[in-house]
């Protein structure tokens, strides 16, 4: 049965191969006239048929995110075949009997298995390429996120050091019963010590994702709150600043279109399981469709669109679920993963 589904699909696709190639080359009364025209049709109709469920077989296997690079790489495959089919045929037709049409075989066939077999070399490249890109620009955050740390304890050996000396200021301004100065001085304390938020997840990555990710929110007046209760981590780099940095960058977004945005964002762990929970505003109306979020506000797709495939994916991969739920001007995510050593 396997044998028959096979061979009526090849029929199929060769049948239609053969069309588009007759369409395009314009040869169709030649292909009608000529016997041997026929059989090397034939036979470069079946090459460009394999040609083509073989692209389309890696492609499907590949995890790797499609990009510009291996449609160009397909294109250039087919390109080939379709060149060297076009001499093939043109040599046909003029010299039938020369030998040039055995080494274009040859050759058709040397560059197909080349092209085919450094295909998956082909992903590992790309693959590696924006693994080594996105590792860069962790490092990048987390440079960035160890410079405001230092700042931070820089801040607070300074401060500890002038306690002694802003106490006795306080001191003076309470025995005149200055509470209006003493408000202000104690404003300016605090406003000196507010460059940065410290984070501890347990991973000094998703620590320096988290605190990018809120001082982007509070840059844009969202009111954010951050509540992490986690021993540690066991979810590779990847896939865990996949799902905080997309979903965080939804929540910002939807928030920042509200008058007095927010969001409410929890890492916690329970049991074996790790739980990311983020919760936001956003204005007009919800309609949901396959998954997709649309709002009729402006009739454009949701922020929260953008990258949920790509978290849905990760999260799949990792065996986890994750939820959506939403009422009037509140949306909130939830995410389930297994977290353990």
């Amino acid at each position: 049965i396997i044998l028959i589904k096979f061979e009526i699909l090849l029929n199929i696709a060769s049948a239609i191969i053969c069309f588009l190639h007759s369409l395009l080359f314009s040869d169709a009364q030649l292909l009608y006239d000529n016997v041997i025209y026929q059989d090397y049709k034939s036979i470069l109709v079946e090459i460009i048929a394999y040609v083509v469920y073989c692209l389309y077989c890696n492609l499907f296997k590949s995890n790797t995110i499609k990009n510009m690079y291996l449609l160009l790489f397909n294109i250039t495959i087919l390109g080939i075949c379709l060149l060297l089919s076009y001499i093939t045929l043109y040599i046909c037709y003029s010299l039938p009997k020369s030998y040039m049409l055995s080494a274009i075989f040859a050759i058709i066939f040397v560059l197909i298995i080349i092209c085919i077999s450094l295909y998956d070399k082909f992903l590992a490249v790309i693959e590696e390429n924006t693994n080594y890109r996105f590792k860069l620009e962790l490092d990048k955050m987390e440079q960035v996120y160890s410079a405001q740390l230092d700042d931070k304890l820089n801040q607070l050996h300074s401060l500890r050091h002038d306690m002694k000396n802003h106490l006795i200021v306080i001191d003076g301004y309470a025995s005149q019963h200055n509470d209006r100065k003493i408000h202000e001085y104690i404003h300016n304390i605090s406003e000196d010590l507010s460059l940065t938020n410290t984070v501890d997840s347990g991973s000094h990555i998703v620590s320096a994702l988290i605190a990018e990710k809120e001082n982007k929110a509070k840059s844009q007046n969202i009111r954010c709150e951050i509540n992490i209760s986690i021993p540690g981590i066991n979810i590779d780099d990847f896939s865990i600043t996949t799902i905080i940095g997309n979903l965080f960058d939804n929540a910002i977004k939807a928030a920042s279109e509200c008058e007095h945005g927010w969001i409410r964002f929890s890492l916690t762990q329970t049991g074996s399981y790790m739980s990311i929970v983020i919760e936001n505003s956003y204005s007009g109306n919800i309609i949901e469709n396959n998954g997709e979020f649309t709002s009729t506000k402006n009739d454009k797709v949701l922020p929260h669109g953008i990258g949920i495939k790509n978290v849905r994916k990760v999260v799949s991969n990792l065996n986890g679920h994750i939820d959506f739920s939403y009422t009037s001007g509140y949306f909130s995510v939830k995410a389930e993963l297994p977290n353990y050593s």
